[in-house]
């Protein structure tokens, strides 16, 4: 069974000037509490890695069929509160097999196996901290173990990829969610990568995007063939432009489609479909779906569309325990069971990346709380040393 635990390390006393360097300036949150932290570091046995990486690509797996079904079955959109107007934009996008680039699994880690909290498979964060500063971290203060960061490189070939493929085109525009700190630096880092891969990244603004006569997405009168975007689907669905999106003939990183796996409506239809999975967490519509299932019990209510803990909140028979609050109180709600992730007192969410299909890195937040917020800090990982971890690193 692997296991997975909480070690203190020491802090580089430069490490805030060394961020800079690598353009990750947003280490500290608005409130001015840490968005990284360096004094602890979790560390991973080989088998829990293996296990991450099993578990993570069969529920991707999963979550497709999920979304196959969904797009191909009379009222299957509605499930996930689909508007009716995008609807035919999202079974489109999926028929036509558009492209998957990246997303971020967030797990709770129960007896040695992840369990499903949700999947961030629209537009996931914590991108610079978990490639670069997670990368730089090991260097300078790890050498001697292994670790899996978020695989930059592999981003890099995603898009080399896509583009050999003719599947986005020669020039790629990327648009950060508008007067966002943290976004604009994932901006930054994304133009790189496709740099890298040999595209012409434009970096532009959400408001500097027009809509021309024939439905066409221009930029300075420029029409945009592939964006990748970091404002979410379901604000874009609800945008008045969503009507122009069906004949735009932009290709999206990520699609349409993935509307539906980064929509929390996801985690009570893989139980329906899946249940007693061991990799899930009951879940359902109504909270009496989960009292049910585990009589007295904690349970988690959840928005359909929720970004960083917003508007989530911790319930045992009526009485919150735990509340976080937030801008996505109106959306309708999904109830999850509530699994104990605490390593040494403190709350873990294991991220565990997807390129493309495949597995693709490891990223640890904690919360002194029950909730994992968006501020809450990530914290660096080590994996212990093995052969198979270094088969697995390519090392």
């Amino acid at each position: 069974m692997g296991t997975l635990r909480r070690l203190p390390s020491a802090p580089r006393p430069d490490w805030q000037a060394r961020a800079r360097q690598i353009g990750y300036t947003y280490f500290r949150n608005e409130d001015g509490s840490p968005a990284w932290r360096e004094d602890v570091r979790y560390d991973f046995s080989p088998q829990a890695v293996q296990t991450l990486r099993r578990v993570t690509e069969d529920l991707h797996t999963l979550c497709l069929r999920v979304v196959n079904d969904a797009v191909n079955t009379p009222g299957g959109l509605d499930v996930f509160h689909i508007p009716p107007l995008v609807q035919d934009v999202v079974r489109a996008s999926w028929r036509r097999d558009e492209p998957f680039l990246l997303g971020r699994f967030d797990f709770a880690w129960c007896d040695g196996q992840p369990k499903l909290i949700e999947y961030n498979a629209d537009t996931p964060a914590t991108v610079p901290e978990s490639t670069r500063m997670q990368s730089l971290w090991r260097a300078e203060v790890a050498p001697q173990a292994e670790q899996m960061p978020l695989d930059a490189g592999r981003i890099v070939a995603r898009l080399l990829q896509l583009r050999a493929e003719a599947r986005v085109s020669q020039t790629l525009h990327i648009v950060p969610y508008p007067d966002n700190t943290e976004d604009a630096v994932h901006a930054r880092y994304y133009r790189n990568w496709a740099q890298q891969a040999g595209l012409e990244a434009v970096q532009c603004e959400l408001r500097d995007l027009e809509i021309s006569t024939r439905g066409h997405l221009l930029h300075k009168g420029r029409v945009v063939r592939s964006m990748l975007r970091m404002y979410p689907w379901e604000l874009m669905f609800r945008d008045p432009g969503a009507r122009h999106l069906a004949q735009c003939g932009c290709v999206f990183l990520n699609p349409p489609w993935t509307a539906l796996l980064s929509n929390k409506a996801l985690l009570p239809v893989l139980w329906q479909r899946y249940p007693e999975h061991p990799n899930l967490l009951p879940a359902g519509f109504d909270p009496a779906a989960i009292t049910a299932h585990r009589p007295g019990g904690w349970y988690v209510e959840k928005p359909i569309h929720a970004r960083g803990g917003e508007n989530v909140r911790l319930l045992k028979a009526d009485r919150i325990l735990c509340a976080e609050g937030g801008t996505y109180g109106a959306y309708p709600k999904v109830y999850q069971a509530f699994a104990d992730h605490s390593i040494q007192g403190v709350t873990a969410s294991v991220g565990a990346w997807v390129i493309g299909h495949s597995f693709a890195g490891i990223t640890m937040r904690e919360s002194a709380d029950r909730i994992i917020r968006h501020t809450s800090p990530i914290v660096p990982h080590t994996i212990r040393r093995s052969s198979f971890v270094s088969r697995l690193l390519g090392r």
